[in-house]
């Protein structure tokens, strides 16, 4: 965990007390509507796209420009929105992961709304602003106001959660027993019920919305505030759960399927995907390379641009009070979707990859007196530019951190759509290597290689969305030149943290591909939590580590995991020892044992290494991950030995 000083600590405090805002000059400048929306891609008309019912954002972008080459900088919603608050990259603070903790990694970090907060701006958040679950709880220090929280995962059909039953993704986005996730129910991936939009939580964050509005509109007219409103609409995110009106939008056979359902051809393994969190839902199959049926294919792309039509709707909601309460003309708002989603091209489904459906993203932006109606740009855009761009937009100081600022103002672009402030985009995605790319308007180059490893362990992607729009074959080895334009663009970039800080990867991990393992970890704490030491990810692996302070084994095999778990927690300094054998596993705390029968030994070697002390992105155990241990580690030892017949 990174030590701050606590005089450092005082630098933000002390600055807030010395600024003083002249109410006068408060009340002159513009106001700020954030929308923010999970799992958008660019599936809206004003972009193009054929199908899409959404006259609301459509009319949004007709007020102002509309970014055409918008990415993310991590296709992950947590790291995501972390860097649009911070204008940091994740390769830049090391906030890669769903359950990585702001302040805990970044305690001094300033924030865009306390930011604004400082030059007396009201700062207000509904919905899903920061990501709350994975073990996150957002960041509440950044708002004026305690947040207006509401579900993301949700059901109204008892169909849904067999009765009413706590599903694995609601208590992945409610905190709830993530120790046991795989011992929960599914629920579905989609529903359609006849019931009004104020049922389902981003109606109800809409009708909120246009309240907070009011009473802020009042408070500026009484006193001179204005307001900073960050509004976060769930849907399209899974499960696609939106009323049956906006699924009798569209006749399911016209919906566009799948064009290229293959990985890219000469593409590393580590760059693709099968599987992740869509097989926490039915009826999808559990099996990560099970093929899915047309007809899933088409319920589940019908329910994405079902959820999109819904909250298309609550979003013309939002923006007709605003409207109507005159505040169309001294306020900035901006439409910003976290990242793009998968719908079967290359064969995945979600996000978390560095291919261009996760990473593009819509961006539009309405500022009164500086962007022109229904302009667009081929700017290439980051999530990290928009805290910069407002800042500049509404007349205040560009923000300095002490995080890095990695994003750049588009006010320039906003004035001036043929304007460039650099010629391409960088996003990162982290699984057993790093992946960082950069984004032209013509080519995406990917390199996975560790932070630290030498140079000629990357590998890397290349595609021409000229040529190949569809990414199907990965061009780097026949075109070096390209390639080595790009790499010179992304060598300008600063050494990125490693995703697993502040674990300790050991430098040799063991090859445990059909032996016995034997773990042995001395540890120090109370009320222990998280990983002691883990070796694989989401396939295959092992983890050592503690739920509410009891020591546990689990082996996965085949992405099902096989628990061991101590019957009581144990306190203070303790001695550990698990074995993984090809008929028992054992567990032993202070010389008490438990056992059970092994699913076996790992058959394969699994991709992700070895790690001390904190669990990644791809967590070998039943838990959420990153999952840092909450103790003091004082030694550890794992051998691995060809099991004798």
């Amino acid at each position: 965990m990174k030590r701050s000083n606590p005089l450092v600590r005082l630098i933000p405090v002390l600055l807030a007390a010395l600024t003083v805002v002249s109410p006068g000059l408060a009340a002159e400048r513009l106001n700020v509507l954030l929308i923010l929306v999970d799992d958008l891609k660019p599936v809206l008309g004003c972009y193009g796209d054929p199908i899409a019912k959404t006259p609301n954002i459509d009319a949004l972008a007709a007020r102002g420009m509309r970014f055409d080459l918008a990415y993310c900088n991590q296709a992950v919603c947590a790291p995501s929105r972390f860097t649009l608050m911070l204008g940091s990259h994740s390769t830049s603070t090391g906030l890669y992961g769903l359950g990585s903790q702001l302040r805990q990694i970044v305690p001094d970090a300033v924030t865009m709304p306390q930011h604004f907060a400082k030059y007396g701006y009201r700062t207000e958040s509904l919905g899903k602003v920061f990501h709350i679950g994975h073990g996150n709880h957002g960041d509440p220090d950044s708002f004026s106001v305690p947040h207006f929280h509401d579900k993301v995962i949700e059901y109204l059909d008892p169909a849904s959660t067999d009765g009413g039953k706590l599903t694995r993704e609601e208590a992945y986005f409610t905190n709830q027993k993530l120790g046991e996730i795989s011992s929960l129910p599914r629920g579905a991936a989609y529903e359609s019920p006849d019931v009004d939009d104020g049922q389902y939580a981003d109606g109800r964050v809409a009708a909120e919305t246009v309240k907070r509005l009011q009473v802020a509109n009042a408070r500026r007219e009484q006193d001179g505030t204005p307001f900073f409103i960050a509004a976060g609409f769930a849907r399209p995110h899974l499960p696609f759960s939106a009323p049956k009106k906006y699924w009798d939008l569209y006749d399911p056979a016209s919906l566009p399927m799948p064009q290229f359902e293959f990985l890219p051809t000469d593409a590393p393994g580590v760059a693709g995907k099968r599987g992740g969190e869509i097989t926490n839902y039915k009826p999808v199959p559990e099996d990560r390379d099970a093929e899915y049926s047309s007809e899933l294919k088409r319920s589940l792309i019908h329910g994405y641009y079902a959820s999109v039509s819904f909250v298309d709707a609550q979003i013309g909601k939002v923006v007709d009070e605003l409207d109507r309460l005159g505040l169309a003309e001294n306020t900035i708002v901006v439409l910003w979707g976290d990242h793009g989603f998968h719908l079967g091209d290359l064969g995945i489904w979600t996000k978390h990859t560095n291919y261009e459906q996760a990473n593009r993203i819509p961006i539009l932006i309405s500022a009164p007196g500086v962007t022109q109606p229904g302009s667009s740009t081929k700017q290439p855009a980051e999530s990290v530019d928009i805290f910069p761009t407002l800042a500049e937009l509404v007349g205040l100081p560009a923000p300095t951190g002490p995080q890095p600022i990695d994003g750049l103002s588009l006010v320039p672009v906003l004035k001036d759509g043929s304007k460039r402030v650099r010629d391409h985009a960088f996003h990162v995605y982290p699984k057993g290597k790093l992946g960082r790319a950069i984004r032209t308007d013509r080519y995406r180059l990917v390199e996975w290689k560790n932070p630290g490893d030498a140079a000629e362990t990357a590998e890397y992607e290349l595609y021409d969305y000229a040529s190949d729009p569809l990414e199907t074959h990965n061009l780097a080895a026949a075109q070096p030149d390209v390639v080595s334009d790009l790499k010179a663009k992304l060598a300008a970039y600063p050494e990125p943290i490693n995703p697993r800080r502040p674990a300790r990867r050991d430098p040799e991990s063991p090859q445990i591909t059909n032996r016995e393992i034997t773990l042995k970890a001395t540890v120090r704490g109370q009320k222990l939590q998280g990983v002691v030491m883990a070796q694989g990810g989401r396939q295959l692996g092992y983890s050592l580590h503690f739920v509410d302070g009891k020591p546990t084994l689990d082996v996965r095999i085949d992405e099902k995991v096989t628990r061991l778990q101590a019957a009581e927690a144990v306190t203070g300094r303790i001695e550990l020892e698990a074995r993984i054998t090809a008929k028992l596993l054992s567990l032993t705390a202070n010389r008490r044992t438990v056992t059970r029968p092994s699913p076996g030994l790992i058959p394969r070697e699994p991709l992700d290494p070895l790690s001390i002390g904190r669990d990644d992105l791809s967590a070998a155990g039943n838990y959420a991950s990153p999952n840092e241990f909450s103790g003091r580690i004082l030694s550890h030892h794992v051998t691995a030995v060809m099991a004798m017949d």
